[in-house]
C-alpha cells in the first residue's frame, strides 16, 4: 500500500508544481514601483499656470500608472523682481486637469539662485495618468511679475523623480485558459489519486 502512495505523490507534486508555475505566470503583472527621473535642466517658469509659453513636457510612464511619491533635487534661478517662492511645477495626466502644484522654494521670497531637495508622499491623493502613459509635467509662474511671455525663472539643473507604479497587466486569454486547464487536470489527478488510495 506504501509503494502506490510514492508513486502516487510524484505526479501530484509535478503537477502542484506546474500549477505554481501557471499562478505565478498570472501574477507576473503585478504591480512593481519604479523610479522615473526627469532632468529639468532648462525649463522656464514664464506664465501661469495653464498658459501658453510655458514648458511642458509629456513623458511616457505607462498605461495607467500611479503616482506613489515624487522626491527633487534641484537648482532655480528667480529673476528680480520674481522671486523663488512662485516657480512652480505641476504634474499629473496629459488632459492638465487633474494636476497637482508645488513651489520647491517653498518661502523663499528672494530672487536670485536657489538648491532646494526634498520628497512627498503622493500615495493618499490617487495620482495616475490614464491609458495614453503620459505624465504631463508643467512649469509655471505663481504670480507673474513680468510682461506676458517673459520668463520670470530658470530651471538650471536637477531632477524631479516620480516614483511610477505601473498598472496590472491582464493575462492574455491562452495563459489564463492554460492556467486553469493545469488547476483541472491537477483536480482529476487528485480525485483519480484518493480513488487508487481508498
Amino acid at each position: 500500500m506504501k509503494t502506490p502512495a510514492r508513486l502516487l505523490s510524484r505526479p501530484l507534486a509535478g503537477w502542484a508544481a506546474a500549477a505554481a508555475i501557471a499562478a505565478l505566470g498570472l501574477a507576473a503583472g503585478a504591480a512593481q514601483a519604479t523610479p522615473v527621473a526627469i532632468d529639468v535642466t532648462g525649463a522656464q517658469s514664464v506664465n501661469l499656470l495653464g498658459e501658453a509659453g510655458n514648458t511642458v513636457w509629456f513623458i511616457d510612464v505607462g498605461a495607467n500608472a500611479s503616482l506613489n511619491a515624487l522626491s527633487w533635487a534641484l537648482d532655480l534661478e528667480a529673476f528680480s523682481p520674481s522671486v523663488l517662492a512662485e516657480m512652480q511645477v505641476s504634474f499629473g495626466n496629459s488632459s492638465g486637469l487633474d494636476l497637482v502644484t508645488f513651489t520647491p522654494g517653498g518661502a523663499d521670497f528672494a530672487s536670485g539662485l536657489g538648491s532646494y531637495a526634498g520628497s512627498m508622499d503622493l500615495g493618499g491623493l490617487g495620482l495616475g495618468v490614464g491609458a495614453d502613459g503620459l505624465l504631463r509635467v508643467e512649469f509655471s509662474e505663481a504670480y507673474k511679475d513680468f510682461a506676458m511671455g517673459v520668463a520670470e525663472g530658470q530651471w538650471l539643473g536637477g531632477t524631479l523623480t516620480f516614483d511610477v507604479t505601473a498598472a496590472a497587466a491582464v493575462p492574455e486569454p491562452a495563459t489564463a485558459l492554460l492556467a486553469l486547464l493545469g488547476l483541472g487536470v491537477m483536480g482529476a489527478q487528485v480525485r483519480r489519486g484518493r480513488g487508487a488510495t481508498g
